[in-house]
């Protein structure tokens, strides 16, 4: 790329900017008090974010990962499970599930949404699946319904990764609200980022929450008898305190994404790429806008010729990872392959402007020879 890019991939840096203030004070806040791990701030925000997505029950924990991991041990999985994973996705999903004792099983997704669905989650299901690991990838909701049906029906447990997807909707329902357990991750680049590391495990279940928080504390309730061993993962006074500033203006934030999402849709950018995608009945939060593109390379070079940053994501699914090859399964996925092969990020965020979205249409314009 030459010079600095003018339009950049993550645009909430101007969103974030006016609450600096106030996430500062309230940091300090949790400085003076002297309590710095599991406190009033961890409280609140537990109580808030279970509240705005739907749930009982919110456990704060260090970060995504290993909310997905603790997720999966609170919903029984363990030593000789496995558990349904797509292959397209970050790795933590399926290092979440090797942590946890069990063996990932990796599916196809659905070429369209880029998720997993009933039909290519089917094949991956054996005598010893446990639970069904779906992921919202890019913030667009898996098809939750069909999902929990096919979960019904072989007696196996949901686990939503909603790492990328806090703000997104399916049927009315938030994500993290419409499986068994939910993990959520708040590194900073996501749609309610910290400021630093932090995860959260959503449950409706009050067994789930309460296996979720001792193991979040080393398997232990009070400190001295240890019944489980756990991890020591929890969610730092002063993250929960960012985090409160920042949920309140979390769907203000999410529509504005949306919108951003429906002015490339105008702009034509359709007529250049593979828009993405929504699942029926879902309202993404495009922590991602994800495009696919045959002339992949070319695009990231005019794009970058022009100051727009872009980024390809999952370019080597999680079966073809060396340190998960193992888990390989003998069938194709080609949902999976196609996406790996031409899908592109461009910028989004609550920040980005009409005039943005504009010019990153021009620049890919230009650079497939079409503008």
């Amino acid at each position: 790329m030459s010079g600095a890019a003018t339009v950049p991939l993550f645009a909430m840096r101007d969103a974030l900017a006016p609450l600096l203030d106030e996430v500062a004070a309230r940091q300090r806040a949790v400085l003076d008090s002297g309590r710095y791990i599991l406190g009033l701030e961890v409280e609140a925000f537990e109580r808030e974010f279970a509240e705005f997505v739907g749930v009982r029950h919110c456990v704060g924990v260090a970060n995504g990962t290993e909310a997905l991991t603790i997720a999966l041990r609170a919903l029984g999985v363990g030593s000789g499970d496995e558990v349904v994973v797509p292959t397209l996705t970050f790795y933590a999903t399926a290092e979440a599930v090797v942590n946890a004792g069990a063996t990932p099983v990796f599916c196809d997704v659905d070429p369209a949404t880029l998720t997993m669905t009933a039909a290519t989650a089917a094949p991956a299901i054996g005598p010893r699946t446990a639970v069904l690991l779906p992921v919202h990838l890019f913030g667009n909701p898996a098809p939750m319904g069909e999902l929990r049906e096919l979960a019904t029906e072989r007696d196996l447990g949901l686990l939503e990764d909603a790492a990328q997807a806090a703000g997104a909707t399916l049927g009315g329902q938030r994500a993290g609200a419409l499986g068994d357990a939910a993990g959520f991750s708040f590194f900073p680049s996501k749609n309610l980022g910290g400021f630093g590391d932090g995860g959260a495990v959503l449950s409706d279940d009050d067994e789930v929450a309460a296996t979720a928080r001792r193991l979040r504390a080393h398997g232990s309730e009070d400190k001295q008898v240890h019944t489980e061993v756990g991890y020591n993962s929890r969610l730092d006074e002063l993250q929960a305190a960012g985090l409160r500033v920042l949920l309140p203006r979390l769907e203000e934030w999410t529509a504005a994404r949306r919108r951003v999402a429906a002015e490339y849709a105008k702009a034509g950018l359709g007529e250049l790429v593979e828009l993405p995608r929504e699942t029926a009945g879902a309202g993404p939060c495009y922590h991602l806008y994800v495009v696919l593109s045959e002339r992949r390379e070319r695009l990231v070079e005019g794009l970058g010729e022009a100051g727009v940053q872009s980024r390809a994501y999952y370019t080597t699914p999680l079966h073809r990872q060396p340190a998960l090859r193992r888990y390989a399964p003998d069938r194709e996925l080609p949902g999976a392959e196609r996406a790996a092969a031409r899908s592109l990020a461009l910028p989004m965020g609550p920040a980005l402007e009409q005039e943005q979205v504009a010019a990153v249409v021009a620049a890919a314009g230009a650079a497939l020879g079409s503008g």
